[in-house]
């Protein structure tokens, strides 16, 4: 006896006692990739070496040496928000992501509103990371070498190929992903081991995963808060749900061993750089006016020491990478539903990808970024831009909090969790509540502080469109929003001439 995954909560196809693969019925790229593809897709959005090397630096200044411990306690928070992203996942595979999720569990306005303050973060997850790459090359080049390279013609450089290979589909995305993050990573561990082999003063000890030598419970609390703010990304591989195989099981399983293998790789990295450093001297790591992991990389490697800046453009590379991916698929999700413009939904004949959401965001890409990197120089966009991510972000997580618990009381009763569909997202939301609060009071300086203002404004204009398009009785898309993709079992000549990554 045959069954299928069609039925929504499945996880996998079957025939008789063995598991065969599935895919979504689509017009995307169906089953074109399998678990390590989704998987790098959202560990490559986290950046690995952008993430730990200028985020530690700073929560030294917060928690001294126990930033590992900091860490540990951000793998825990985010776990649990993970798990709700991943429950809605199981059975509402799209490539709207969480404009479908926040859709069908809590409301289609919500989820349109959720989808537009994406839509205000990722193509700035292209533009704003590799308009600060593009600072740091030309400060680098220029302070070791006495070369110029301009910082704007780095970032149109890694836009303009970014964009491309999104173009080309997503199988050589997810290719150019999983070399790239396996890359950074093997770069940032071996810069890490090297700290362990070669420690600084203070050898190699273990007070990093002591709370106490955080400088007090306040200086750990802030470490903490600041922390969840370097593991976000993990949620890129929801939108690839559809051209996945097995999508109900890949995806959910990518967004959790996503979160456990970055908190892990955080918490090891961090402590490698700091014993490497000196966890006598952790006081200088944070005050550092070069890049600590640049000294590190000097001191343990010599004239190879530029292996680590390759490091930031590899992973500011795929940063970008993995959120055009995920930009692109939510814009022809909403379009498809017919919550955006139809043309955005447009895909390319031969690549099976969405070429006017490309294109769009290209345009979008090259303007902002030439704009705010003169406007108000690489390093102020990169942090106002920063906090403008976060706040998108976690508005986003804490919709997939609601909704989790609404899905499962409502519409799965019987298979709600007390502990997987109340507890976890209880402790997500409440976590996410105090990382934004203590990111915003007391207000940062300028332009930092505009981060909140240009959210708000966005945040309006979303809900003029609601306004406006039910005004003009043009609310069909509400019955579509929250629809999921229906699955089919691959035949055997279908998966012969389907590689999956």
């Amino acid at each position: 006896m045959e069954t299928t995954a069609q039925t929504p909560g499945s996880t996998a196809a079957t025939l008789g006692d063995r598991p065969i693969v599935t895919a979504a019925d689509t017009q995307l790229q169906s089953g074109a990739i399998g678990l390590p593809g989704a998987l790098m897709q959202s560990i490559t959005c986290v950046g690995p070496a952008v993430g730990l090397f200028f985020s530690v630096q700073y929560l030294a200044s917060l928690s001294g040496v126990a930033v590992p411990f900091a860490f540990f306690v951000v793998l825990f928070i985010m776990l649990t928000v993970a798990v709700s992203v991943a429950q809605l996942a199981k059975h509402l595979p799209s490539a709207g992501g969480f404009f479908t999720y926040v859709s069908h569990a809590i409301g289609p306005r919500a989820g349109f509103i959720t989808s537009w303050l994406f839509a205000l973060y990722m193509p700035m997850a292209i533009c704003v990371p590799a308009v600060f790459m593009g600072g740091v090359v030309e400060t680098e080049l220029k302070s070791n070498y006495g070369f110029t390279f301009p910082w704007w013609l780095a970032f149109l450089i890694v836009v303009v190929s970014v964009l491309f290979i999104s173009y080309r589909g997503i199988k050589m995305s997810a290719r150019v992903l999983f070399t790239l993050g396996l890359l950074e990573i093997l770069i940032v561990i071996a810069l890490s081991v090297s700290g362990l082999v070669s420690p600084g003063a203070g050898g190699i000890n273990l007070s990093s995963f002591d709370p106490g030598n955080a400088g007090g419970f306040h200086g750990l609390y802030l470490g903490v808060t600041f922390g969840l703010l370097s593991l976000t990304g993990w949620e890129a591989s929801a939108p690839v749900a559809e051209e996945t195989e097995n999508p109900r099981r890949n995806v959910p399983r990518a967004l959790l061993y996503s979160v456990v293998i970055m908190g892990v790789f955080f918490v090891f990295c961090s402590w490698g750089l700091l014993v490497g450093w000196g966890t006598n001297h952790v006081s200088t790591f944070a005050t550092s006016t070069q890049l600590p992991a640049f000294v590190l990389g000097k001191e343990f490697w010599g004239g190879a020491w530029i292996i680590v800046l390759l490091a930031i453009i590899n992973s500011t590379f795929a940063i970008c990478l993995s959120s055009a991916t995920v930009a692109t698929r939510m814009i022809y999700a909403m379009a498809r539903a017919g919550a955006l413009p139809a043309r955005l939904g447009v895909l390319d004949r031969k690549h099976k990808t969405p070429v006017n959401a490309v294109v769009l965001l290209l345009l979008v890409s090259v303007a902002v970024g030439l704009f705010l990197g003169w406007r108000t120089g690489t390093q102020n966009e990169y942090f106002m831009m920063g906090t403008v991510f976060v706040l998108a972000t976690t508005w986003a997580y804490v919709m997939a909090n609601i909704g989790n618990f609404r899905y499962f009381y409502r519409e799965r009763r019987s298979e709600f969790n007390w502990f997987l569909h109340l507890v976890c997202p209880i402790i997500g939301t409440v976590a996410i509540a105090w990382v934004v609060y203590k990111s915003l009071v007391p207000l940062p300086a300028a332009p930092v502080k505009y981060a909140p203002i240009i959210v708000v404004v966005w945040l309006v204009l979303g809900l003029g469109v609601l306004v406006v398009m039910r005004l003009r009785g043009k609310e069909q898309w509400l019955l579509e929003a929250g629809k999921a993709v229906h699955e089919h079992a691959e035949t055997p000549a279908e998966l012969a001439h389907r590689p999956v990554i």
